[in-house]
């Protein structure tokens, strides 16, 4: 789950350590959740369109994160020539 408030994130009630584009990346794709994603769609969105980097920080940054997520990680889905795909098979990945 996510608490936006505290700019957290949990699994099983323990708290994942997550840098401050960890936790944005990973709420965009809760919020976006079954669609998929470009790389441009996702630096743009957490990044900021005045960001003047290079497309594969988005690729680091979801190799950090799903490993950050553990056995959860997989949720994070490649899709092949456009980015990227949030698919929770799990109720207990909060969207608020």
């Amino acid at each position: 789950s996510i608490d936006l408030i505290e700019h957290a994130a949990y699994i099983d009630n323990c708290v994942i350590e997550l840098t401050p584009k960890e936790f944005d990346l990973l709420v965009y794709f809760i919020q976006n959740e079954g669609i998929a994603l470009s790389r441009d769609n996702i630096l743009n969105a957490v990044w900021n369109h005045d960001y003047f980097g290079d497309l594969r920080t988005v690729d680091t940054h979801v190799k950090q994160l799903r490993a950050k997520l553990g056995i959860f990680g997989c949720y994070i889905q490649t899709v092949r020539g456009i980015g990227y795909r949030m698919r929770c098979q799990d109720e207990d990945l909060d969207k608020s």
